[in-house]
């Protein structure tokens, strides 16, 4: 009888079995694309793939041996900053499992750059943070703009009112009128300022430049400002150079950075607080300050002062502080002149100091100076025939009085269609016309205005709520010679009646310089 003999395996063939087996690991982990260590329980490297001496930037020879410097633990994943010696900071992912290496137990370590990862991760997260500030600022901007715009109407409404009780006593009836006219003002700053920050972060405004006394636009900010200083008893000083002192600038645009700065002050400076004003010529510069011993900034709102809808302090004891757009509005206009505005302040409760600095350029400097058009002639005068075309019937009867009051014949109609009629009969030197009107708008009727011999040379003023730049082009299109926003400047739109002609060819020039 047979028997078969089963033969146990030696020493060697395990041991060969076991070599063969590390072989195939070392095979498969030397070909990962992760980097993958071994190492020992002291913390030495045992060995290091090609991938891993690449994410590390160093030699795997040099890796091998060396001390892994990183507590791991097995079971772990956990995101590392790596140690390179050189390069871009890098980041991985590190996933640790128990091994066995020649033997003995190890820990092996798998490391995934995850560096873009981490950087798009950031930048998402960043834009988030971005998107929901903006969007936090968006709400407060909003509900500030409706409290600013329900300021004025509060008085104007009590305005009507008093003068409804009291409409037969002449001198109520006058400071009725001031308060609604100083309201509608009002109104009107705060919307051209909205319009103004546009432009400028478009790059759709254009300065215009002239000589002019540093002392007379510091006079007129002054002046603007002054109620909000009598208002809360500030003390207000102003030191300026001499007489002498003129730049070439735009004035009403460096007007407007003055009344924004000042304004500014008064607001964040409590009751019988100082404000400054110190105008100096520093060498090619002029140095203007604004400076109060008010509220302060903080250190970290200093990087913002200038951010659009920014306010220093949104606390509702604050809430007259307007909308945040008048630094800003400030800082751009004065990018424009070629300067800097900055803002300083040694911290809450120390004051703040806003510093403009405009290079000094000369009036005899200026080579080919043209007058501003507010410098130029007035060519023209006596009564005007003046239609105004217009479909809200209130408004165009109050504008009719008022231009009746100037000295001139005025009539009123409230279609474009009809416009056109009496046009044959009533012949004006001068038409002003609404844009939105019922049917025919008004490009359709300055388009006929200008087609027929009867009104082609009319003097055509546009009259609009549209003020873009994008508007200003249509209407010079459509034949207009001037183009007002409502509420119109009615010494702007006497002026016009004064003159009262219509320049051939205006409407044909798309960088006409007196364009509003």
């Amino acid at each position: 009888m047979e028997c078969s003999e089963t033969r146990d395996p030696s020493q060697k063939d395990v041991s060969e079995a076991l070599r063969a087996s590390e072989a195939r690991f070392r095979n498969i982990i030397e070909r990962n694309a992760d980097g993958i260590l071994v190492v020992s329980g002291d913390g030495n490297t045992l060995f290091a793939n090609q991938a891993a001496a690449n994410l590390l930037n160093r030699p795997a020879a040099e890796l091998v041996g060396s001390y892994f410097g990183l507590p791991i633990i097995a079971g772990e994943t956990t995101e590392i900053d790596l140690p390179l010696p050189r390069g871009p900071h890098r980041v991985a992912e590190m996933r640790v499992v128990e091994t066995e290496w020649e033997g003995k137990p190890a820990l092996l370590a798998s490391l995934r750059d995850v560096s873009d990862r981490k950087r798009l991760e950031d930048e998402l997260r960043q834009k988030i943070s971005e998107l929901a500030q903006a969007d936090r600022r968006k709400d407060e901007f909003l509900a500030m703009l409706a409290h600013e715009l329900r300021n004025p109407l509060a008085p104007i409404l009590s305005a009507v009112h008093l003068m409804r009780l009291k409409g037969d006593d002449p001198e109520i009836r006058a400071q009725m009128r001031d308060v609604v006219e100083e309201q509608v003002r009002c109104m009107a700053r705060l919307v051209d300022d909205l319009l103004d920050v546009s432009r400028i972060t478009r790059g759709k405004i254009a300065l215009r430049l002239e000589p002019t006394p540093i002392k007379s636009i510091v006079r007129r900010a002054v002046e603007t400002t002054r109620s909000l200083y009598q208002a809360k008893g500030h003390e207000l000083r102003v030191s300026l150079p001499g007489e002498s002192a003129v730049i070439w600038v735009d004035p009403l645009r460096l007007e407007q950075v003055l009344v924004n700065l000042l304004a500014n002050a008064a607001k964040y400076t409590d009751s019988g607080g100082r404000i400054e004003l110190h105008a100096n010529l520093v060498g090619g510069e002029v140095v203007i300050r604004v400076r109060d011993d008010g509220i302060g900034i903080s250190p970290e709102m200093l990087d913002h002062v200038f951010d659009l809808f920014t306010q220093v302090d949104d606390s509702l004891a604050r809430s007259q502080g307007g909308l945040g757009i008048g630094l800003t509005l400030a800082r751009n206009l004065v990018r424009l002149h070629g300067g800097v505005l900055s803002a300083s302040s040694e911290g809450l409760g120390r004051g703040s100091e806003f510093t403009i600095r405009l290079p000094h350029r000369r009036a005899e400097s200026e080579p080919d100076a043209q007058p501003s058009s507010r410098q130029k002639s007035q060519n023209g005068s006596g009564s005007r025939r003046v239609l105004i075309v217009d479909d809200n019937v209130a408004g165009a009867e109050s504008l009719r009085l008022i231009v009746k009051l100037w000295g001139h014949d005025c009539r009123v109609v409230h279609g474009g269609i009809e416009a056109l009629e009496v046009v044959g009969v009533f012949r004006p030197d001068v038409v002003v016309l609404d844009i939105g009107l019922p049917g025919m708008d008004g490009y359709a009727v300055a388009r006929s205005l200008r087609a027929s011999p009867l009104s082609r040379s009319v003097l055509l003023i546009a009259m609009t709520g549209y003020g873009r730049d994008e508007d200003k082009a249509r209407s010079r299109e459509a034949g207009f010679d001037r183009h007002l926003v409502k509420p119109i400047d009615l010494s702007e739109l006497e002026d016009l009646l004064s003159r009262g002609y219509h320049e051939p060819g205006a409407v044909d020039r798309a960088d006409d310089a007196d364009w509003p």
